[in-house]
């Protein structure tokens, strides 16, 4: 949508606005692309996590409870 207004120096000024559908389809490509953005980093700082995690117990028997001693 373009408006017109009258300038300080006399003339005719143009202006751009967006119209209400092309709002709308501004914030919904925006929400699209913050939740994206937030599932990548999720999945990259899992992928972080499980490859630096341990997989199992340094030695055998540690961290292991066990009754006979």
């Amino acid at each position: 949508m373009i408006r017109t207004y009258q300038a300080e120096h006399g003339g005719m000024a143009f202006d751009s606005a967006l119209s209400r559908r092309q709002r709308i389809r501004r914030n919904r490509i925006t929400a699209l692309a913050v939740i994206v953005t937030v599932a990548a980093s999720a999945g990259v700082l899992q992928h972080f996590n499980e490859n630096l995690a341990p997989s199992g117990p340094a030695t055998p028997g540690a961290g292991a409870y066990s009754a006979v001693r």
